[in-house]
């Protein structure tokens, strides 16, 4: 049953890596550039998008913490004693600095709101620095990840 439990978080949190991160990347490479002119449309995406953003980042948390307290490289709380523990305290800060933007753009700058504007110019091209920056963090958390994997 373990290996059952196990299988599951690694999925759920594979799936969750793809709807957070694989967002962010698809709206910087292909809809932000297709739909550059159109507030209304990147408005209606992001505001579609929102629960998926929020139920992935629901399951990281859930599965990202089981799979770190299962890991055998794992040191304890705080105890960054090893390669693993220093990739993964790169990687959470990079996650809460992923957060952290998608709070400045969303909920102080209110970018999805004025791309439906009369004059959503502005409102796009805070809303590409937002997206193109949440894809390169992205990137480097599925670096991070990958590098924790080395033995």
């Amino acid at each position: 049953m373990s290996q059952v439990f196990i299988s599951l978080s690694t999925w759920l949190h594979a799936l969750a890596t793809v709807v957070f991160i694989g967002h962010f990347v698809l709206l910087a490479g292909i809809y932000l550039p297709a739909l550059s002119k159109d507030g209304t449309a990147l408005s209606e995406i992001s505001k579609r998008s929102r629960y998926w953003m929020y139920a992935s980042l629901i399951v990281f948390t859930i599965t990202g913490t089981h799979l770190m307290l299962i890991d055998p490289d794992y040191l304890g709380f705080m105890n960054f004693g090893n390669f693993w523990g220093i990739v993964m305290l790169v990687k959470h800060i990079l996650v809460l600095v992923m957060i952290g933007l998608g709070f400045w753009y969303n909920a102080i700058l209110r970018v999805g709101p004025l791309m439906s504007s009369n004059s959503p110019e502005k409102a796009i091209v805070r809303f590409r620095n937002h997206i193109h920056m949440m894809a390169v963090c992205g990137i480097f958390v599925l670096l991070l990840t990958a590098l924790a994997q080395v033995e």
